[in-house]
């Protein structure tokens, strides 16, 4: 009995060893985490520090890029900071000054330098309009700002989403699903599509471009 009870445990010994093994191995493979803020509730207002404090470290685990692309939800979704989000996106880039920079002292105009981006990437924003009309020039300065807004050297950063012309298909919802989705209404596959320079970010020149491009989805 005593021989069994010790090859028993030697054996789960072995295999909590080859189980840490193979979770240190996932983990050197794993991608940076995802950004999850479980900050706030129904009483709770989060200041710019607030949002800025969850953002950067995200932002800088993900290293230096010379493309990001930001897809931001369209004027219908103002009250979501999404806009605000996407001009601290811009500013830790070096796309666009912080426009709260000359209200700082030097200390906290220090901090922020710090906090800041080595690379200074080219930066496209596409609003995910889906079938809305384009946003106007007052609603994309209301909900983005005015250093994004008048950013025209060499051109706008904002692009937009055309839903009939600039799609492409890469797959498509099996019918069955799509039946069950809308209850027998519509029995037929259904297209999945993306705005083609989504899908075109994929691919990227390495020897013109050492990083894959950033694709960040803000508020979808």
């Amino acid at each position: 009995m005593i021989q069994s009870g010790s090859l028993h445990t030697s054996t789960c010994r072995e295999r909590e060893r080859q189980t840490e093994t193979e979770t240190e191995q996932d983990a050197t493979l794993q991608s940076p985490l995802s950004l999850v803020c479980a900050v706030g509730s129904q009483d709770t207002v989060l200041s710019d520090n607030d949002i800025k404090t969850h953002l950067i470290p995200f932002l800088e685990s993900l290293g230096p890029r010379e493309d990001v692309l930001i897809l931001p939800p369209d004027y219908t979704r103002l009250p979501s900071q999404a806009g605000k989000i996407t001009r601290f996106i811009a500013e830790y880039y070096n796309f666009i000054d912080d426009d709260e920079a000359d209200d700082k002292s030097e200390p906290e105009r220090k901090k922020a330098r710090t906090t800041k981006s080595s690379s200074k990437p080219n930066i496209t924003i596409l609003p995910a309009l889906g079938t809305h009309a384009p946003m106007t020039e007052t609603q994309i300065r209301s909900m983005f700002g005015d250093e994004l807004a008048d950013k025209k050297d060499p051109c706008s950063p904002f692009v937009v989403h055309d839903w009939r012309n600039h799609v492409v298909t890469i797959g498509h919802a099996p019918a069955n699903m799509v039946s069950a989705a809308t209850d027998g209404m519509v029995k037929q596959q259904w297209p999945a599509q993306l705005n083609k320079l989504v899908w075109e970010k994929r691919h990227y020149n390495p020897q013109k471009q050492p990083h894959k491009s950033l694709i960040l989805s803000i508020g979808q």
